[in-house]
Formats: structure tokens, C-alpha cells, sequence
């Protein structure tokens, strides 16, 4: 099923109008959306889609050949029969083709040539060097983000420098994500944001609601990640332990940690047993490698010279698993069911509350605040924090974030206590205190005098303007 992704067409299709040959990269997690994009964007051209299985090279070739006869017979003169011995002499055949008309060709899973063919690359890097008068657009699909990054990027690698143009693709945003699901199932917003907490923008995780949402979030939870037959039970294992190799454990005690809440290096360490230079280099890696975490700073601090650093889990989907999932799997797998779903029903609300406040910042940086800030964030300093805070150099503007249902008393208790803290910043300039809830008593009252009250059903509002 193809939803949205509007601006990675349009990219891929400025490519295809430039004359002669484009390397492209595509990139992104598994569950993305990178096949339905390239397959997409190949109706009504002439191209080839080649999926880059983990078998012999004999036998990809053998699958190839019946692509291109399906799609390029009809060019063929009627004597002429392609046959290969090897992946070089086809893509040099496709290169040769593309000089007479304009050709497409997409390696899907291209990281896997590094089991089937590691000297493909080496060979690829020399064809492609030499294509003169191609006119042919490469799409090289890969899954795994270190992988992708230490073929094309690592200057030691042959197809370094190679690359013409790079598309990441991402996960949905929350306001997409909600917006995708409605087209095939009805979930409440506040239900939406609980599910949304656990599986995050990925397509192909939010396809799952339409055969397994009961209504019922908690139900709906069991039986996609907890189930002796869930479909996302194993989903985390299955796709990171070949990302990560046979370190796999310790970048999991890492992740699993910091799903926990363990968020500064010296608290990670801790939990884990793993010395403090050992996690120090994991969390490099799983920051800027494989970018499964996110390195924050306190929004008032500069990121290159602060040592108050804290990380989470950048990916909602991990962050469940690992919290959730992989955290119980002893229990899971002893099949204590009720221990994990306690675990759940105790946490949960929580967890969600932590995925409402990073909703609400994207919120804020959509929203009209009166000025446009140089930097949104959040903040933090011994003990005390800001969920959200805004601000450029004559104006800020702070929110606390709640995924509760707020009476008017708890308004007003939460805005003097963000009064106070605002004391505490090393910020100077107008400013405006707001909350941000599930729900808001007596709103209005609020908004009368000057404060920025928000609730659910403003953040859903704000996607038919974004």
C-alpha cells in the first residue's frame, strides 16, 4: 500500500529528468516504505527491479534474466537471447542498453552483494566509472543504515565518492501516521497517540491495525507484540541482531537501558556492567552510525561544548521493544504473560506520556508562538526540567507536557510551579507560560488570560494546516 511520500517522488523524479546517468542511494529502516516508493516511482518507465537475495550468484542472475526478458524483450531483436556468467557482464549489459534509451535499474537490499559478491563493489566501482554515454539511473535499496553508510561512505570502500544523490527515507510524523491508519481503520485520537507510542510512523507496523486494533488498546498491544503468535514479538531481534553482528548484545543492553530511562553515560554504565570508555564508544556508534539513539543537550547549552548529555531511543517502535518486549522476554518466553502485561499496564501510561511530550515539541515548532524561535528544545538542570522550551533572543515561551486529563486546579498549580522554574534558565525576554494535556478543564479561561493552553484535539487540528 502507497501513502504519501510526495517529496521523495518529486526528488526522484527531477533525477529522472536530468539527461545521463544518477547513482542514487535509498535508505531507511526495514518497514519504511522503500520498496513501495521505488516501485512507485518505476510505473510508467522503463526500468528493472532486482531484489538482492542472500543465494548464489548463479541464481540472482538467473531471476534477473527473467526480469529484464519481461521488460526489455520487446527491444530485443528476435535472434537475440541475453546470457550472463557473472553480475558484471548483466550490468554491463544495462549500462550498453541505457546508451539507445533511458533505463532504470533497482538493486533492492543492495547491502546483501557483500554475502553474495563482496567484489561486486569493486567491480561495480570500475563499470560505473566508465559508463561515457549512459543513460541510465542505478537505485542502490538498502535497509541496514551502518551497512548502507560503510559501503558508500567510508573512503576506504570502492564506491565511495560514487553516489550522485542520497534519499533517507524516514517514518511517518505523528500527524502522517494518524492521517495513514484513518484511510483503512477508525482509531480514536487519544487511542491513536497510545498506539502510536508503540509502533511509531513505520507503514508497514501501522498496516497491522487493521487486522489486529480490538478497540481496545492493551488487547490491541498483547496481540501484536506479546501473543505466543504476535507478529512483532521477534520483530527487534530479527532486525537488529544482523545490523549489529555478533556484538548484538551489548548494543541491546545499551538500548535496553536507555528504554528504561537510564539516559546519561555514567547511569548506563551502571546498568549494564559495561565499562564507561566501552559504552561511551557503543552509544557513538548507535548515535551517529546506525542512528538508533538521539544525543541531547539542554536546549540553553551549546551541543559542542556541554557535558550534560542525555539519550533515548530515537525510534518509538525500539523504544517499546526493547522496553516492553525484550526487557520481559525471559517471562515471554516462559510464557508468565501476566507478569509482562502487569509490566505494561503499570508503565505504560508513562511511556506514552514521554512519546506526548516529543508530539508536542514538533507541535510547537509548527505553531504560531507570536515570534519564531531560534531553537526549540527541552531543558534540564540539577533536578529541575522544562518539557519544551522556545525561544530566540527578545521572546521564550515554556510548556509542560501531560498526557492526563488536567482539572483547572492542575492548570493553575503547573503554571506557577513553570513560573518558578523559569527563574532558573539563563534566558532573559517576554514570556509566556503554557501546558500542553489530553485534556484541558476550562480552557478558555486560560487562553483569556494570555497563557498557551493546548490539548489533543488542538495537536489534531494542527495537521490539516501542516
Amino acid at each position: 500500500m502507497f501513502y504519501n511520500r510526495k517529496a521523495e517522488l518529486e526528488k526522484l523524479e527531477k533525477i529522472y529528468a536530468h539527461p545521463g546517468s544518477t547513482f542514487v542511494v535509498i535508505y531507511g529502516r526495514r518497514r519504511v516504505g522503500k520498496t513501495a516508493l521505488v516501485r512507485e516511482f518505476l510505473k510508467n518507465k522503463l526500468g528493472l527491479y532486482f531484489f538482492v537475495g542472500e543465494k548464489d550468484e548463479a541464481m540472482l542472475i538467473e531471476e534477473y534474466l527473467k526480469e529484464i526478458e519481461n521488460v526489455l524483450g520487446e527491444h530485443f531483436p528476435s535472434y537475440f537471447t541475453p546470457r550472463f556468467s557473472s553480475l558484471e557482464e548483466l550490468f554491463e549489459f544495462l549500462l550498453d542498453f541505457s546508451k539507445e534509451q533511458k533505463l532504470i535499474v533497482v538493486f533492492d537490499e543492495f547491502q546483501n552483494f557483500r554475502s553474495v559478491k563482496p567484489s561486486f563493489f569493486s567491480s561495480l566501482q570500475k563499470l560505473w566509472d566508465m559508463k561515457n554515454e549512459a543513460n541510465l539511473i542505478l537505485i542502490a535499496v538498502g535497509s541496514y543504515v551502518g551497512m548502507m553508510k560503510r559501503i558508500f561512505m567510508d573512503n576506504k570502500e570502492p564506491l565511495f565518492g560514487r553516489v550522485d544523490e542520497w534519499i533517507k527515507l524516514r517514518p511517518f510524523d505523528f500527524w502522517t501516521a494518524y492521517d495513514f491508519v484513518n484511510t483503512f481503520a477508525n482509531v480514536p485520537p487519544n487511542h491513536f497517540v497510545e498506539l502510536y507510542s508503540a509502533l511509531g510512523g513505520m507503514p508497514r507496523y501501522l498496516l497491522y491495525l487493521k487486522r489486529y486494533y480490538t478497540g481496545n488498546v492493551a488487547e490491541t498491544l498483547n496481540n501484536l507484540f506479546f501473543d505466543e503468535f504476535a507478529p512483532l514479538r521477534e520483530e527487534g531481534l530479527n532486525t537488529l541482531k544482523l545490523e549489529f553482528g555478533r556484538f548484538y548484545r551489548s548494543y541491546f543492553s545499551i538500548l535496553e537501558a536507555v528504554s528504561l530511562g537510564y539516559a546519561t553515560p555514567k547511569e548506563i554504565s551502571d546498568k549494564t556492567g559495561l565499562k564507561l570508555l566501552t559504552v561511551g564508544k557503543y552509544l557513538s556508534e548507535l548515535t551517529n552510525h546506525y542512528e538508533y539513539l538521539r544525543r541531547e543537550v539542554p536546549v540553553t547549552e551549546d551541543p559542542r561544548k556541554t557535558r550534560k548529555v542525555s539519550y533515548r531511543v530515537a525510534d518509538e517502535f525500539f523504544n517499546f521493544w526493547f522496553r516492553f518486549v525484550y526487557h520481559n522476554y525471559t517471562y515471554l518466553e516462559e510464557g508468565n504473560l501476566d507478569l509482562v502485561l502487569d509490566d505494561l499496564e503499570r508503565n505504560f501510561p508513562a511511556f506514552v506520556g514521554k512519546t506526548y511530550e516529543r508530539i508536542a515539541f514538533e507541535f510547537v515548532k509548527r505553531i504560531n508562538l507570536g515570534f519564531k524561535p531560534l531553537r526549540v528544545g527541552s531543558w534540564w538542570h540539577k533536578g529541575e526540567e522544562i518539557d519544551v522550551v522556545a525561544y530566540n533572543r527578545e521572546n521564550i515561551a515554556l510548556f509542560e507536557v501531560k498526557w492526563s486529563d488536567l482539572r483547572k486546579i492542575d492548570v493553575s498549580r503547573i503554571l506557577r510551579n513553570l513560573k518558578r522554574k523559569s527563574k532558573l534558565l539563563p534566558l532573559t525576554g517576554s514570556l509566556r507560560l503554557g501546558v500542553i494535556a489530553r485534556t484541558i478543564e476550562d480552557k478558555e479561561h486560560f487562553l483569556e488570560n494570555g497563557f498557551l493552553v493546548f490539548d489533543l484535539e488542538d495537536l489534531m487540528m494542527k495537521k490539516k494546516e501542516c
